[in-house]
């Protein structure tokens, strides 16, 4: 499980709503969700700003 799935279901959202609320589309949501594509400083900005978290606690380790 990525640090960001962990932290989205932790917020009580799932992919939909939190896509909902990122103002973004699902599929893209998923991928990052599932590790299929990485985060990049300003899109794990915006989610860590949706999620009240820090973007370190959502990106992956490299």
């Amino acid at each position: 499980m990525t640090k960001l799935r962990r932290v989205i279901h932790e917020k009580g959202y799932n992919g939909r709503t939190f896509a909902e609320a990122c103002g973004m589309g699902k599929s893209i949501i998923y991928k990052y969700m599932c590790g299929n594509r990485k985060l990049s400083k300003k899109i794990a900005k915006r989610l860590a700003a949706v999620l009240g978290v820090k973007p370190e606690e959502i990106m992956e380790d490299e």
